[in-house]
C-alpha cells in the first residue's frame, strides 16, 4: 500500500548567478567511491588524501555521492519552508529562547537559548553592526538520535507530523556520512580504525556518553536596503562553528563566503547540485591542535541577478562526545605529533561541552558585534581565541 504524503509547494531556489564574482576553489570528496572492508583500503586512502588537503587548508569541502535521495531532500526542504512560514504567533509559542540574544546570555550556562535550543529563533535575535538586527529565522531540532529524549521536545503539529522525515535525514548524515568521514580521518591521522568514530558514535539515550549534534532549517529573508548599507551587505557576520563538523545543503544563491586560505580574500562558495558543503568546526580544530581549520565564514547579500529571493538551507551541526577534552592529547595522533601540532600552553584543558556553552553565549551579543568592519571584536575563551583567521604563511 502506497502512503501519499501531504503536498507542500516546493522551495524554489534562485537560478545560479551569471555575474562575474570571485568563487573559492574547493576540494570535492565523492563518498560514492568509498569502499568498505579490507579490499577497499586503497580506495579509502585516495579519498583520505583528498579530504586531508581540504580540511588542513580551506577547512571547507564539497561532499558528493553521500547517498541521500534527492527526491527526499527536496521534499524535506518543502516541508521546512512550510514550517518556517507558520504564523508568527505559533512560532512564538514554540520559541527556543528569548527574542534577543543578550537576554539569553545569562549566568545559567545550561540554558541553550534560541541559538542552540530546540524550537524557533525569530528574526532580530542577533545584534549586528550599527544597531542592525538580523533578518533570519530558523528552527532547531535537538536529540534527534535519542528517541526517548527526542519525544520530550515540544514542536508544532506540522513538525510532529514530519518528524520521521526530519529524523531520517539527520540520522543518515550522522550514522552513514560521518562514520565514513571518521574512517578517513583515522587514515589521515594514522590512528587505529574506529578511533575517531568512537568520539562520534551514538549511544542511544545517553547523550553525555554519545556523539550527536542538532539539525536546523534556516531561512534568510534578506535585509532592507538601509540595513544592508549599515552592515556592508552582510546578512550574518563572520564566525566559526562551535561544532566538530557542519553539513549544509549546497545552494545556488551566492551568499556564503569565507576567507580564502591562500590569499586571505573573502570569496564565495559555489554551487554543486545535490552536494553538501562541509566545514570543520572549532571542536575538531582544537582536537587536532589547529591542523584542521575551523574557518570563519559569513553570509552576504547575493549578486543583483539573485536579489528578491529567500535562501533556505538544512544544516547539521555534528559533535563528538561532550565530555571529550578538545586538544591533541585526546587523539595522540602520530601524524600530528610528527608535524608539531600540540596543545599550546595558554589553552586551558577543557571539554567540548565547556567550549560550546561559553561560545554560544557570545554569538550575536551586542558588545562583540557592534564594532565596524568585517569581523567581531576579538575575545578569548579558556585561553583560546574565539574566532581565528587562517591564512597561508600567517
Amino acid at each position: 500500500m502506497t502512503i501519499t504524503k501531504p503536498y507542500y509547494p516546493p522551495f524554489v531556489h534562485v537560478e545560479p548567478t551569471k555575474e562575474n564574482i570571485p568563487f573559492v576553489e574547493l576540494g570535492v570528496v565523492d563518498l560514492s567511491k568509498y569502499v568498505e572492508g579490507p579490499e577497499g583500503l586503497e580506495a579509502r586512502k585516495q579519498l583520505a588524501a583528498e579530504l586531508e588537503e581540504a580540511v588542513s587548508t580551506q577547512g571547507f569541502f564539497f561532499l558528493e555521492g553521500h547517498g541521500y535521495p534527492t527526491t527526499k531532500l527536496d521534499y524535506l526542504q518543502a516541508v521546512s519552508q512550510a514550517i518556517l512560514d507558520l504564523p508568527l504567533e505559533e512560532k512564538q509559542r514554540y520559541s527556543a529562547g528569548s527574542a534577543q540574544s543578550d537576554a539569553d546570555a545569562i549566568d545559567d550556562a545550561k540554558k541553550l537559548g534560541a541559538e542552540r535550543g530546540s524550537g524557533f529563533k525569530q528574526r532580530g535575535y542577533w545584534a549586528m553592526q550599527n544597531s542592525v538586527r538580523d533578518a533570519i529565522e530558523h528552527i532547531n531540532y535537538r536529540d534527534l538520535l535519542h528517541p526517548t529524549l527526542r519525544d520530550k521536545h515540544s514542536y508544532p503539529p506540522l513538525v510532529q507530523q514530519h518528524l520521521p522525515e526530519i529524523v531520517e535525514y539527520f540520522s543518515y548524515l550522522h550514522l552513514n556520512v560521518v562514520r565514513k568521514l571518521a574512517s578517513l580521518f583515522d587514515i589521515i591521522l594514522e590512528l587505529p580504525e574506529g578511533t575517531v568514530w568512537n568520539l562520534f558514535e551514538v549511544r542511544e539515550d545517553q547523550p553525555e556518553l554519545s556523539g550527536g549534534g542538532f539539525g536546523r532549517a534556516m531561512l534568510y529573508h534578506g535585509m532592507s536596503a538601509s540595513d544592508e548599507a549599515k552592515t556592508n551587505n552582510t546578512w550574518l557576520r563572520g564566525h566559526s562553528d562551535a561544532s566538530a563538523l557542519t553539513f549544509i545543503t549546497s545552494q545556488p544563491m551566492a551568499s556564503l563566503q569565507f576567507r580564502d586560505y591562500h590569499d586571505g580574500e573573502w570569496k564565495y562558495v559555489g554551487y554543486r547540485p545535490n552536494a553538501l558543503v562541509v566545514n570543520i568546526g572549532d571542536r575538531f580544530e582544537f582536537l587536532t591542535g589547529g591542523w584542521a581549520k575551523s574557518t570563519i565564514h559569513r553570509v552576504v547579500s547575493p549578486p543583483k541577478d539573485q536579489r528578491g529571493h529567500r535562501r533556505l538551507g538544512l544544516i547539521y551541526f555534528c559533535d563528538i562526545q561532550p565530555s571529550v577534552y578538545i586538544d591533541p592529547d585526546t587523539l595522540r595522533s602520530p601524524k600530528l605529533a610528527r608535524l608539531g601540532y600540540k596543545k599550546p600552553e595558554e589553552w586551558e584543558r577543557i571539554t567540548g561541552e565547556q567550549w560550546d556553552e561559553q561560545k554560544a553565549k557570545s554569538f550575536g551579543k551586542a558588545y562583540i558585534n557592534l564594532p565596524p568592519g568585517d569581523e567581531p571584536a576579538p575575545f578569548y575563551i579558556y585561553g583560546r581565541l574565539a574566532e581565528r583567521w587562517h591564512q597561508l604563511g600567517k
